[in-house]
């Protein structure tokens, strides 16, 4: 796979497609958002479940790489596979912006992350806790790991 492929995966692409976008990544932390719009919404209008996992999942994995997709070392990193979330929808919001936090709890070949999702007026709007495994782009398959 191509440098530049895995360099813009680190653009967080899916959360950007549908309006949102990471706003703060440090070592084991990030921070994004997503406007409330038609395209995340659902009939009731209220976000979608899905654009908020999109959301959740796309600052894990920011967390977990610790960096801007403008940093130079980005394509050295091991890339953040989602292989296991588990996210409690509490309540939504009519309003937006969501907003995400994501902290790494485990570093490892499986790295854990638990993120927050707050809502507009400060209510925890959901809680993810995901499981990544760290893999070499520059390899065939996310699964081989030599």
């Amino acid at each position: 796979m191509a440098v530049s492929i895995i360099r813009d995966k680190y653009k967080w692409n899916m959360l950007e497609a549908i309006g949102g976008q990471v706003t703060d990544i440090s070592d084991g932390f990030a921070r994004g958002n997503l406007p409330l719009s038609e395209q995340v919404m659902q009939p009731t209008g209220v976000f979608h479940a899905g654009a908020i996992t999109v959301l959740a999942d796309e600052v894990a994995s920011a967390a977990i790489h610790g960096t801007y997709a403008s940093d130079t070392k980005a394509q050295d990193k091991l890339f953040p596979y989602s292989v296991q979330i588990s996210l409690n929808l509490l309540t939504n919001d009519p309003h937006g912006p969501l907003t995400a936090e994501s902290k790494v709890v485990r570093r490892g070949r499986m790295t854990v992350v638990d993120t927050v999702v707050t809502s507009s007026s400060g209510e925890t709007a959901a809680l993810m806790r995901s499981t990544h495994m760290m893999v070499d782009l520059q390899k065939k398959g996310p699964h081989k790991t030599n």
